[in-house]
C-alpha cells in the first residue's frame, strides 16, 4: 500500500460502495455508505466471481456454490463434467485460469479414456501487476492457529518475505520487493 501511495494512489480501506455518481453520462465519483464522496474519473472494481449455476440447477445437477464435481471433474449426474469457475471441487471454486487448465487436462484425459487422471486441487498464486511494485502471494498466506511464520524483513531494501508453515510444509507465501524467488 505504501509503495502505491508513493505513486499517487489513495486507498480507502473498509469502505462500502453505495453509489457510482455521474455527470453528463460520465463517472464523477463514488459515494460510500458512510456518506463520504470520492471524486473520480475512472472506477475499477474487483469483486471476485460468483458462478451462475441456475441452468445446472434447473437441469437437476447437484450444485452448491458451483457444480459439485469429483476428482475427475465429473458431476453427480454421471454424464456431465464441469471445469473452471462453474465447478466446485472439494469445496473450492477457482476464479483463475491456471486451475482451469489443470482441471481441463484431467477432464480431457478422462473423456478420451487415455488413462486415469485425477485433480487434487490447485494452489493459487497472484502477482500484482502494477508498475514498479513487485508483490507475489500464494496459498494460505494469512496463517492462523496451527501455523508457523518465517518472516524476513529488510525495510531499508524494501524487501518482505513471509512463509507460512503447517506440519513442516509450506502452505502459503508472500514476497514483496524482490519476488523473483
Amino acid at each position: 500500500r505504501k509503495s502505491l501511495e508513493e505513486k499517487g494512489m489513495r486507498f480507502v480501506m473498509g469502505g462500502r460502495t453505495e453509489e457510482i455518481l455521474g455527470e453528463d453520462g460520465r463517472v464523477a465519483g463514488v459515494k460510500l455508505a458512510d456518506g463520504t464522496v470520492l471524486p473520480a474519473q475512472l472506477v475499477v472494481m474487483a469483486i471476485g466471481i460468483r458462478p451462475n449455476v441456475e441452468i445446472a440447477k434447473k437441469a437437476g445437477v447437484h450444485c452448491d456454490r458451483g457444480i459439485v464435481v469429483d476428482d475427475t471433474m465429473l458431476s453427480y449426474d454421471g454424464r456431465i463434467y464441469a471445469v473452471g469457475e462453474c465447478a466446485q471441487h472439494r469445496n473450492n471454486v477457482y476464479g483463475l485460469v491456471a486451475p482451469l487448465f489443470d482441471q481441463a487436462k484431467v477432464c480431457a484425459n478422462h473423456l478420451a479414456r487415455k488413462a486415469f487422471a485425477s485433480y487434487k486441487g490447485s494452489i493459487t498464486s497472484t502477482k500484482l501487476k502494477v508498475t514498479g511494485v513487485d508483490l507475489f502471494s500464494a496459498g494460505d498466506f494469512s496463517g492462523g492457529p496451527g501455523t508457523e511464520d518465517i518472516v524476513m524483513k529488510d525495510a531499508r531494501a524494501g524487501v518482505y518475505r513471509r512463509l507460512v508453515l503447517r506440519d513442516n510444509r509450506i502452505v502459503g507465501a508472500v514476497l514483496y520487493g524482490d519476488a523473483l524467488d
